[in-house]
């Protein structure tokens, strides 16, 4: 039998045989080579986003298919995949759309899944059974960490699809961790101007990846005299100097925090956007909505991408991915690479 990570509990992992169940119709199972461990990874763990348990965590893997259940997917055995995560009518197989579905908008599916992280078992496990309509191909050119990071990296694409910047704009990406470094990364190849906050290793972390963006840290806020003004800071004065006094077009806001919509209040421009990506699974502490709305700032929340365009992104602009990779663990360390997650860092589980 199969073995999984099973999280029983907050912070409580079983490595455990999963019996080999029947693919239902539509269905494709697959041998998961790896699997990268995100901050949604560690906040479901840890108890901060709560979920159904139990559950087998893990949306970010590449592998390969070993069955499918309808002849009309054959064509998919053998292949080394990745799979998107939300599993919709159309993915299912469903005869008739829901009404999201059939607006065009899949990832919000009324009636929908998401591997690994609600009412669908995810990929800290030797196989996966996905949707075959979820089924996406691997480019050769994509080894397989670098695979792991699709998921994240078609994520911070969404954040550009929802929120156009044009080359030249000023970008602020608070909290350049995995995602946030992402974020820089696109928002660097589509010509921004970027400001990536975070702390000293965050330059560590961008580095590898080739980005020629200004790095600057995040400091401490202080509540303004003015109540309708930012608070100053270091970082303000910063951001006010690249863009002539206005401040950013847009800031995406990364930080997993849920202090960081605050900071990023105070750096965007009166009618810029703030690209909202963390989900620490916490109410927003202070959020002033009388300097939203007399600024007319946009709020735009962004969660998947297409896995698709990402790929697409990518082939043509090759990027070092497995450069934010950190250190790999056996599937049975997933325990050990969660807690070093929740310290900072980049890990993936070696699953087969």
């Amino acid at each position: 039998m199969p073995i999984a990570a099973v999280l029983a509990a907050p912070r409580e992992l079983r490595l455990e045989p999963r019996p080999r169940e029947p693919l239902a119709p539509g269905e494709a199972r697959v041998r998961v080579r790896r699997a990268g461990v995100c901050g949604t990874d560690v906040a479901i763990w840890s108890g901060a986003y709560r979920v159904p348990l139990p559950l087998v965590l893990g949306h970010e893997w590449a592998g390969e298919v070993a069955e499918v259940a309808r002849a009309d997917d054959e064509r998919w055995l053998g292949r080394r995949v990745t799979a998107e995560i939300n599993r919709h009518c159309a993915a299912r197989g469903e005869a008739a759309a829901c009404p999201l579905c059939a607006r065009g908008l899949p990832t919000h599916c009324a009636t929908r899944t998401v591997t690994g992280i609600a009412r669908a078992d995810g990929a800290f496990a030797e196989e996966i059974v996905v949707p075959a309509g979820t089924l996406v191909a691997l480019p050769e050119s994509l080894d397989d960490d670098a695979a792991v990071l699709v998921e994240p990296f078609a994520a911070a694409l969404q954040a550009f699809a929802l929120s156009p910047v044009a080359p030249g704009e000023l970008v602020v990406v608070l909290g350049a961790g995995r995602l946030g470094a992402l974020a820089a990364l696109v928002a660097e190849r589509l010509g921004a101007r970027v400001v990536a906050v975070g702390r000293e290793r965050t330059r560590r972390r961008l580095v590898p990846l080739g980005l020629t963006v200004e790095v600057a840290e995040i400091g401490t806020r202080v509540a303004p005299d003015d109540p309708l003004g930012a608070a100053p800071s270091a970082l303000l004065e910063r951001v006010r100097a690249l863009s002539g006094g206005c401040g950013a077009d847009l800031v995406v806001e990364a930080t997993g925090s849920a202090e960081g919509l605050a900071t990023a209040l105070d750096l965007v421009r009166p009618r810029g956007t703030i690209a909202l990506k963390s989900t620490p699974g916490q109410p927003v502490a202070r959020f002033d909505l009388t300097r939203a709305v007399v600024n007319e700032v946009r709020l735009q929340g962004s969660r998947c991408g297409s896995f698709v365009a990402a790929l697409e992104f990518l082939a043509l602009h090759p990027l070092p991915l497995d450069a934010l990779i950190e250190a790999s663990f056996p599937l049975a360390g997933a325990g050990k690479a969660l807690e070093e997650a929740e310290r900072g860092g980049k890990f993936v589980l070696e699953c087969g």
